[in-house]
């Protein structure tokens, strides 16, 4: 997969497609109602009114709100909101985060020094002969993003693994700033793919979601869903750096929100100017359409849902 220009999918055959909206015609056919909480730490007024305003962006898209404010005396935010529309959709617009970012990422033969030691130091934990290769159901290819893939059961256990103090000591100076992540897709058999990324000398991304100016949903060559993200001028330049490093080290970028790898593209021609990019991750049109939606409408804290009730409309 690479990343490719906007213009080269813009004059595709058009497709015709409904706008996720309540107000495209759908007539609401329930009322939901969520108490939703906040950490305890943001207390500030404008921080809450600042959260209030990004779920009101989002939720409006695709229900009509009639109540949507704090709980007094509470760190909790009551909705109250009509659509015709699942109820997992809209409570999964209040507790996804939206924080987008992007990193350079290590190759399998980057890391398998690395990884050939921890399987040695997890003996001492699990006295199995090779706990964490016995886990491995299929290992990335040369040159590719993926280090391996694992069952989904077992992606906890590898994590512990990954974690032990006594294996990150043994990594390289240089990639003491390693970040491992699981991918949200899973591979044709099941599996869910691993991947190491690059953190900077600050631990940050090369990139992240601050620089979005707008996404939106699209579709690719092949008529399948995507998002795909303009960015602003200071993200443009650091974007065409970026991707023009990585073409030369015929690597690849991972795109990550909410600490989930969608996709991990490499570069087929070079800098890409313009700030122009894509996001692809076998998405429907409403999965693409709603992680648009989060993305434009800016970054939540981590919150949880207390209780949600669902009263149907009786006809």
């Amino acid at each position: 997969m690479y990343i490719t220009s906007f213009f080269k999918f813009l004059f595709l055959t058009i497709i015709v497609w409904a706008t996720s909206s309540c107000h495209s015609g759908h007539k609401p056919d329930k009322i939901l109602r969520v108490n939703i909480a906040y950490d305890e730490k943001l207390k500030s007024d404008e921080k809450i009114d600042s959260i209030i305003e990004t779920l009101s962006k989002r939720i409006h898209k695709v229900a009509m709100i009639n109540r949507l404010e704090r709980v007094h005396g509470k760190n909790q935010i009551y909705l109250e909101a009509a659509t015709h529309y699942s109820p997992k959709r809209i409570t999964d617009l209040i507790i996804n985060q939206g924080q987008l970012k992007f990193y350079e990422v290590y190759h399998l033969d980057e890391m398998m020094d690395f990884i050939t030691i921890v399987n040695t130091l997890a003996k001492e934990e699990d006295k199995n002969e090779d706990p964490l290769f016995d886990l491995i159901k299929s290992r990335g290819y040369q040159g590719g993003a993926i280090l391996f893939s694992v069952s989904e059961k077992d992606t906890s256990a590898v994590n512990t693994y990954l974690s032990l103090k006594s294996a990150v000591a043994k990594l390289p100076n240089g990639k003491r700033n390693t970040k491992f992540l699981w991918g949200i897709k899973p591979t044709e058999n099941g599996d869910i793919p691993l991947y190491a990324l690059k953190l900077n000398k600050q631990g940050k991304p090369a990139l992240s979601g601050e620089v979005v100016k707008q996404a939106r949903q699209e579709f690719d060559q092949l008529a399948r869903p995507i998002i795909t993200i303009k960015m602003n001028e200071e993200g443009s330049k650091i974007w065409e750096d970026l991707t023009g490093s990585v073409f030369e080290q015929r690597s690849q970028i991972a795109m990550v929100i909410d600490n989930k790898v969608y996709s991990a593209p490499g570069v087929s021609s070079g800098p890409i100017f313009g700030g122009m990019s894509q996001i692809s991750g076998d998405f429907t049109v409403e999965q693409a359409q709603d992680l648009a939606n989060i993305l434009n409408s800016g970054v939540l804290p981590k919150m949880s849902l207390l209780d949600v009730t669902v009263e149907q409309f009786k006809e």
